[in-house]
This record gives structure tokens, C-alpha cells and sequence, in this order.
């Protein structure tokens, strides 16, 4: 049961990864686009941008609609991503003991 869950979750997380990556790609070029200020840290686009991106920090910018989108596209893939990815862990132990 378990080894079978681990490939569900590893399933919803190989699916998810690409979306958030995506998304958190085309989020960055439209705040480069727009010339909208970057939070410290978040200037290269990297891990600390698609995590501001899943804290929901490109709300400080409603008029910029085409951001918002992306990005609130890339955090829900970001949270199914990392959710995912902790159920699967958890199952190979499960699957170990």
C-alpha cells in the first residue's frame, strides 16, 4: 500500500514541479517587464522568488492583473509541489518500517 502511494504522490509531484517552474518563470518576466521593485533577495528570479511567490507577495501589486495570475498559479503549484513531496518521503518511510 504504501510503495503504491509513494508513486501517486511522486506522480502529483513530477506533474506539479514543472507548473510551478513555469509559471514562476513567466511571474518574473512580467515583474521585470513592468520594472515592478523586487524584494532583497528575490532580484535573480531563483528559490527565494518562487518562495515569495508562495507566501502570495506579488499581491503588493494589484494593478499588475497578468503577474497575479502567474503567480498565484506557480504558489498553488508550489504548495501541491511541496505537500506532494513531504507525503512521499513519508510513504518510503512507511514503507521501510
Amino acid at each position: 500500500m504504501w510503495v503504491g502511494l509513494l508513486f501517486a504522490f511522486l506522480g502529483v509531484f513530477g506533474s506539479a514541479l514543472p507548473g510551478h517552474f513555469g509559471m514562476r518563470i513567466l511571474a518574473y518576466r512580467e515583474h521585470l517587464d513592468r520594472k515592478l521593485p523586487f524584494d532583497s533577495g528575490t532580484e535573480n528570479g531563483g528559490m527565494p522568488y518562487g518562495w515569495w511567490l508562495m507566501r502570495y507577495g506579488q499581491k503588493q501589486f494589484p494593478q499588475a492583473r497578468v503577474l497575479n495570475q502567474f503567480g498565484n498559479l506557480s504558489a498553488i503549484f508550489g504548495w501541491i509541489t511541496f505537500l506532494a513531496l513531504i507525503a512521499a518521503v513519508f510513504c518510503l518511510i512507511m514503507s521501510k518500517a
